[in-house]
């Protein structure tokens, strides 16, 4: 029996020492870099450490949304009021992708168990849980929490379910321009001649542009000094001229010679006699007839006089410059406008009809959608732009009466981004601020009878028996060895 070693006893002590030293260091050192590694990825922007993978993109900025954003030269906090535990995580992730998108963007929960009388301090007595609240400077807009969600029941009755899209980066957007772009402008909308109301959708896309909207009956009032825009939305009536009670068009004219802006839409079912020959003024006339269209990329479900018109292209005024030109318009029952060259006046078009286009004179009146006998040929200008180069007025003219239609917008959402973006160039505003709605579930998939068949086929007899035959192979070559 060998004698117990001392001195082998102490080495082998200190390298057990030696070895508790090193693995307590690497542990150490493991758990030093990964608070660093972690600290790290927090303060990098979360659109670079996280990615969106809903499918309506939830989590994601638009491009107008991030234009604003890094177009801020002033700062803007937007304070969440929600219950702590209760937040929204849409509405955290979202203000964090406008954080991560300017520095002069930051926000910050406010939980209104313990600031009861924070909103007050901004005008709101009662603020909803989850609502939104942004400041900059002397500005304040709140945004209500149920404003941030879009609800759609018109399903309910049959149905007997609604759908719910998400609608605050929409919100939000128009907000922080709003708060941000400097003075409010003013838009008018004349009443008392069987015009069409605007829609709220309209309405509310002015608004986010940073035009207030107010009602005008040329009847009894004058166009105010503040007018930055006027807008004519489809009248049945015609405004009156000398020798009628009110003299609108001398108004209108006067309003036009001093620098005015006026946003037009007509319907040819209408005579509009006065108007037209104000339009005639900037070299714009009326195309007799209703546009149809051969080309059946151009025209919806079937009807040809249910037109999908081309944005002309290399227009000069910018009016399109800030439109999203990838969003088709629909423009129903439509009539060409003529441009006529005219002196002291810049023209162009900005929506037009394919070459394959023709013009049914008969108008309304038609009986038939087919070319005939004096149906003149296409292209022709559908919405068009005109300015006086004198006086500086400008005139924007759409021959299409239900372009601003809530029924439109939920299958083609280009009409309203077109008219805010028309609205928002004569009032000189550059670009819109328009973000669709988003879905907050992800559409079903549906498949056909047959594929259903196909597919029941080959998952419930063609796999389990090619599964099979396989085994039976493995087997019977084992067996061999």
């Amino acid at each position: 029996m060998k004698k117990f070693d001392k001195k082998s006893a102490g080495t082998l002590e200190r390298l057990r020492l030696r070895s508790g030293i090193y693995a307590s260091a690497v542990t150490v050192l493991v758990v030093v870099l990964a608070v660093l590694l972690n600290l790290i990825v927090r303060a990098v922007p979360t659109k670079y450490t996280e990615f969106d993978l809903s499918e309506a993109g939830l989590y994601t900025l638009s491009g107008s949304s991030k234009d604003i954003a890094h177009a801020l030269t002033q700062d803007v906090t937007i304070y969440y009021l929600a219950e702590t535990g209760s937040e929204d995580a849409i509405i955290t992730k979202l203000l964090d992708r406008y954080a991560s998108e300017s520095s002069h963007i930051k926000w910050e929960t406010k939980d209104p168990a313990v600031y009861p009388t924070f909103a007050a301090q901004y005008g709101v007595q009662s603020a909803e849980n989850g609502s939104l609240i942004l400041v900059s400077g002397e500005k304040s807009a709140v945004l209500a929490a149920s404003d941030l969600y879009d609800y759609d029941y018109s399903d309910y009755y049959t149905t007997g379910s609604y759908s719910v899209t998400f609608g605050g980066e929409n919100k939000l957007t128009a907000a922080i321009y709003r708060i941000t772009s400097g003075e409010e402008l003013h838009a008018y909308y004349t009443t008392n001649h069987g015009e069409q109301r605007l829609t709220d959708t309209l309405t509310d896309a002015l608004e986010g542009q940073n035009l207030s909207v107010s009602p005008l009956d040329l009847l009894t009032d004058t166009i105010p000094d503040d007018c930055d825009l006027l807008i004519i939305n489809d009248p049945q009536q015609d405004v009156a001229s000398a020798g009628g009670l009110v003299d609108e068009m001398s108004a209108l004219r006067a309003y036009l010679k001093n620098g005015g802006h006026l946003m037009l839409t007509t319907d040819s079912y209408y005579s509009t006699p006065n108007l037209d020959a104000l339009m005639a003024e900037f070299g714009l006339t009326r195309t007799p007839g209703l546009v149809v269209e051969r080309d059946s990329g151009h025209y919806l479900n079937g009807y040809p006089y249910y037109l999908l018109p081309d944005y002309a292209t290399d227009t000069e005024s910018g009016t399109l410059d800030g439109i999203d030109t990838s969003r088709r318009v629909l423009l129903q029952m439509a009539q060409g406008i003529t441009i006529t060259e005219t002196e002291g006046v810049t023209s162009e078009a900005l929506l037009v009809s394919t070459e394959s286009s023709y013009s049914k004179a008969a108008g309304y009146e038609m009986t038939t959608a087919e070319q005939e006998d004096g149906d003149p040929d296409g292209p022709f200008a559908l919405a068009a732009y005109a300015s006086n180069n004198s006086t500086g007025a400008e005139v924007i003219w759409v021959n299409c009466g239900n372009m601003d239609n809530e029924t439109v917008y939920q299958t083609v959402p280009g009409n309203v981004t077109f008219l805010q973006g028309c609205a928002a160039s004569l009032a000189g505003h550059e670009g819109t601020t328009l973000v669709e709605s988003k879905a907050l579930e992800a559409a079903p998939i549906t498949i056909s009878g047959h594929t259903a068949a196909v597919l029941g086929l080959v998952f419930v007899l063609i796999l389990p028996a090619a599964v099979l035959a396989v085994g039976a192979v493995v087997v019977l070559l084992r067996r061999r060895k």
